[in-house]
């Protein structure tokens, strides 16, 4: 019976790597096929937009050009960043060469290759491996592959090169795919598991290895880590719209891996396999949720599921780090395939292919995807978009030194960027202050400027096709900051050499400017700056931090105390520690006691609201990224005296040296006496 099961099992695996790789590899097969090349290269030589339009970007790119010089180097993991950057160039110069026929750049492209395959002897270690040498492992294999139809590449430089990548580069990714280097399967984010099953699909192509191409399909179907398509977008809402396993991250990451599984379904699809369709194109779905968080659109009209891994990298929110940039060339890739190809409705990718075009190259990505993935002029004209709406909403909040402003984001925004314009009078005229060509998000900070004087602002809205209209203008003073109110107080808490203080002004809702030096809060005991009040019974304490200067160490936020006594009952809602980006809510429920922690977001951004409320003896942390959609950091029972000193905290990394933290919006409701 237990043979049978085995046999039964094996005949399982066996019909899988059948279905999954059983015709011989496609050459070029890697991002490309022959029919791709030549299609971009009927286009370029006839000068037809889009093609012709991503062909010039490419001419531009410093990785591009053949005299670019490699960096070999025996262990590819000393440095995987000069690694992939070899690596782009010696893709870009394959791309020239089939396109234009100047060998000098297919030369190039070769001498990089010979370079690295001959300088590596051992199984990448180093910093981040294994695990992100994956990425110029992938872009290697795909360099590789657009390089073997040049005739000038030698049939032992190319076996030498395939050695390289079967010997000493599958280990690594193969072995991090399989044991996430002793960790939890969900430690590590879904690029790094992303850019390992590219790279195994990658290599089996190049290599002909049909289970090495295989072992990457199936990860990318079934694999346990982040990186499987299920784990990568784990929360569906609707029809092509599924939450990103990295959007509580950062925005940059999850382009980062948008690009990686859409590279790997791209090969894979070229070779006959469609990973793209998995799981109901849950591709797409992603990539449609991705698309609309980095347009900018309001936190409110995006569904988010609380997200954290086994590692407590909690994320319960969309992040704002990197909202709106435009500088991760992912998206033509994604709208040829979904959009041009099957015909599937995908509005946000489509948008973001339109801002992007004609895509460039960049650190993680080879980029130029107009050129490369375009199918259809029509479907892909160049400029791809109307002159954008006049923006709308526009409001100027007056700072200390500095005015914030935001403008609305329509529905049928096609803004790549925005001039923000000023005058000191109100009819103008207005001088460009500030202008941006790649990012979408509706807002600017104008700093410095000098306080008490009356600025008027216009912005007008821009992309390739041209420049709106301004929108009505908006207005705002900013002031000096002086002496703090009345009823508040500047205090040192514990004793640290502390130097140091706290000025106010009457903007932004009211502002401190809280300086420090040294200090700690948590432990036994604290030290730190408090600036703080008087609050009576239950409170809301609710302040934005606006800016910072950090140096690693800080922690910043608000506070509520029994005394200045530093081993005083105490609850703490900061900002700081690892990355200067993690929230927690410390209580100190006795004096004396060690202070307990509870986390909140690990990936905090500023600005950021904070917010504390008692309610008796509860006390509750919550955070938001736009003071109007609160999510809870944490809450904890301390029965501090019903007067109590509540206020803003603030420690300095060094002790000789100035933390400047910038609070606004600060305000103490008493909601009970």
């Amino acid at each position: 019976m237990k043979f049978k099961l085995i046999l039964l099992l094996s005949l399982a695996v066996t019909t899988f790597m059948i279905r999954a790789r059983a015709q011989p590899f496609v050459h070029p097969g890697g991002l490309h096929t022959l029919a791709d090349l030549e299609r971009m290269k009927t286009n370029v030589l006839a000068g037809n937009s889009p093609w012709i339009d991503g062909w010039h970007a490419l001419e531009r790119d410093p990785q591009a050009q053949s005299n670019w010089q490699p960096a070999a180097r025996a262990n590819l993991g000393d440095s995987r960043q000069r690694a992939d950057l070899d690596a782009h160039a010696a893709y870009l110069n394959a791309l020239r060469w089939y396109i234009s026929g100047d060998t000098n750049h297919a030369e190039c492209a070769v001498r990089i290759c010979n370079a690295w395959s001959k300088a590596v002897n051992q199984v990448p270690t180093g910093n981040d491996i294994p695990g992100l040498s994956g990425i110029p492992i992938f872009n290697f294999a795909l360099a590789g592959e657009l390089l073997r139809v040049y005739p000038g590449w030698q049939v032992r430089d190319f076996s030498s090169f395939t050695n390289m990548l079967v010997e000493y580069c599958y280990p690594v990714c193969h072995g991090f795919l399989r044991n996430h280097a002793g960790r939890c399967d969900s430690y590590f984010w879904a690029n790094w598991d992303a850019c390992n099953l590219g790279a195994l699909i990658a290599m089996g192509v190049l290599c002909d290895d049909t289970n090495m191409f295989n072992e990457g399909v199936e990860y990318f179907k079934n694999g346990q880590g982040m990186g499987s398509i299920s784990n990568a977008v784990p929360f569906l809402y609707a029809t092509n719209f599924a939450q990103w396993q990295e959007s509580g991250r950062d925005q940059e990451h999850a382009q980062l891996g948008v690009g990686l599984l859409g590279s790997a379904c791209q090969v894979a699809w070229n070779q006959g396999v469609d990973l793209f369709g998995c799981a109901d194109n849950r591709l797409l779905a992603g990539a449609e949720y991705v698309a609309k968080c980095n347009l900018a659109y309001p936190a409110s009209t995006i569904p988010y599921t609380f997200y954290n891994n086994c590692a407590e990298a909690r994320q319960p929110a969309i992040s704002i780090n990197g909202l709106g940039r435009l500088d991760r060339p992912v998206w033509e890739l994604i709208y040829n395939h979904y959009v041009v190809r099957r015909g599937l409705p995908a509005p946000y990718s489509t948008a973001m292919t339109k801002l992007m075009r004609p895509e460039r190259g960049s650190g993680d990505h080879f980029g130029y995807g107009t050129l490369t993935f375009t199918l259809d002029a029509t479907a892909s004209p160049f400029p791809p978009n109307p002159i954008p709406p006049v923006p709308a909403g526009l409001t100027a909040q007056a700072g200390v030194s500095q005015v914030f402003l935001n403008w609305e984001k329509s529905s049928n925004d096609t803004a790549q960027g925005y001039v923000v314009r000023r005058s000191t009078d109100r009819g103008g005229p207005f001088k460009d202050i500030a202008s941006w060509k790649a990012n979408s998000a509706p807002q600017y900070t104008d700093t410095p400027v000098s306080n008490g004087v009356t600025y008027y602002y216009v912005v007008a809205a821009g992309n390739q096709a041209g420049v709106s209209a301004n929108s009505r203008p908006a207005t705002a003073q900013p002031a000096a900051a002086g002496g703090i109110p009345a009823h508040w107080i500047n205090a040192d808490v514990g004793k640290g050499g502390m130097a140091g203080g706290a000025t106010f002004a009457g903007v932004g809702e009211n502002t401190f400017i809280v300086n420090s030096a040294g200090g700690n809060i948590g432990g036994k005991s604290d030290v730190c700056k408090f600036t703080h009040c008087v609050a009576s019974g239950g409170f809301i304490l609710t302040a934005r931090l606006v800016s910072a200067d950090w140096s690693g160490r800080e922690k910043i936020g608000l506070m509520a105390r029994e005394s200045v006594a530093a081993d005083a009952k105490t609850v703490a809602l900061t900002l700081g520690e690892i990355g200067s980006r993690q929230c927690r809510l410390g209580t100190r429920d006795e004096a004396g006691a060690s202070m307990a922690s509870q986390a909140g977001n690990d990936y905090t951004w500023l600005p950021v609201w904070f917010k504390i409320q008692r309610a008796g003896d509860t006390f509750t942390g919550y955070q938001s990224v736009d003071g109007v959609n609160w999510f809870k950091a944490g809450s904890r029972t301390v029965a501090m005296t019903d007067q109590c000193l509540a206020g803003l905290a603030v420690t300095g990394g060094k002790k000789d040296v100035f933390t400047t933290a910038v609070f606004d919006h600060v305000a103490v409701q008493i909601t009970s006496k």
